[in-house]
């Protein structure tokens, strides 16, 4: 089993040596399970409520409004949901992974269960697997677009939109032998 997965957040992280309280917090996640054939075994998704009121930047960026979450869950609320999506899959995907999988940890160490967490033993990056298309980093826009010849993705810094355009980069990846 596979999970794809992203999320959106508050701001960047800060450097690992402040105080989890400076750290951003994840405002929309989405997790799509598949088989290793690529079926679509679950899928979660979710607003979640952050401590404080988004930026007007954050909402330029994400389209997430401080409205949007007024009423969303706390991360302590929806992690059953998530552990239950991870639990038994043996790989993890992330466009971004380090970033992706930071901000899962630090919501995880906010809430006690960083240890009890069941993370997948295989951690796939798709900007790692990518550079060598441009010898740098390739934003999920630009490696979508090799994957399916279109220019923009329609709706992104969505989670959910991001999940799928990852999917798609992750078919390309696979076909072109930089994962296996």
């Amino acid at each position: 089993m596979i999970v794809f997965y992203d999320t959106e957040t508050t701001g960047l992280l800060v450097p690992a040596a402040n105080d989890i309280s400076k750290q951003p917090h994840i405002i929309e996640i989405c997790a799509m399970k598949f088989t290793d054939d690529m079926e679509l075994v679950d899928e979660y998704s979710s607003f979640i409520k952050p401590p404080f009121p988004i930026s007007d930047e954050i909402t330029k960026i994400t389209k997430i409004t401080n409205e949007m979450l007024k009423d969303a869950p706390s991360f302590a609320d929806v992690y059953g949901d998530i552990a239950n999506l991870f639990l038994g899959a043996r790989s993890m995907v992330a466009h971004n992974l380090g970033f992706d999988r930071s901000m899962l940890a630090n919501e995880l160490i906010r809430i006690d269960r960083l240890i009890q967490f069941p993370w997948p033993m295989k951690h796939v990056c798709t900007v790692e697997r990518s550079m060598s298309y441009e010898g740098r980093r390739l934003n999920l826009t630009k490696l979508h677009k090799l994957a399916t010849g279109k220019e923009q993705i329609d709706g992104a810094h969505r989670a959910k939109t991001d999940v799928l355009a990852l999917i798609e980069g992750y078919k390309f990846l696979v076909k072109e032998g930089k994962i296996k």
